[in-house]
């Protein structure tokens, strides 16, 4: 990786991948929610996406990716899944799996390949955003090219 690049910056920039990085004006030493992060960039929270990494059944792991102003349906990722219980990841697992601290987990460059599930509303936007990789750095990209950039699908998860 080039000297200060993120995992996702760098997966991005191989992977020749149109998406273009902004650094919001937030706090760089603590986690901020999505909705802070929203505020702070003057973003529709609808328009800016968290990462959340699951776990199903407890033994299969996934990434949800869902709007910053909704909360994921569990039961309705849990159906996708198969599974009968979808819960959040524990900390620590989905910081060794993605190899990103909470707050601040990119869908992209994450160092184990996950199921991902994108919530259907981000194809109502041209763009949409997501973590960068790290406090205050957000990732724009189009719906249709995350999508197949983690080889994922496209679900009503939120």
């Amino acid at each position: 990786m080039a000297k200060g690049e993120t995992a996702a910056q760098r997966f991005t920039r191989l992977n020749g991948i149109p998406a273009t990085f902004h650094e919001i004006g937030v706090p760089k030493d603590r986690k901020t929610s999505a909705l802070e992060m929203a505020k702070a960039s003057g973003l529709d929270p609808a328009r800016l996406f968290k990462t959340l990494i699951v776990l199903a059944d407890a033994k299969t792991f996934a990434m949800a990716i869902v709007p910053a102003d909704r909360d994921l349906d569990r039961k309705a990722l849990a159906r996708l899944m198969k599974a009968k219980r979808v819960d959040l990841a524990p900390k620590e697992k989905a910081i060794k799996l993605t190899g990103y601290q909470m707050g601040a987990c990119a869908p992209l460059g994450q160092k184990s390949a996950l199921p991902a599930f994108l919530d259907e509303s981000a194809f109502g936007f041209a763009s949409i955003y997501v973590s960068g990789g790290a406090y205050g750095l957000e990732l724009e990209i189009a719906p249709d090219v995350l999508l197949e950039a983690v080889k994922g699908t496209r679900a009503v998860i939120a």
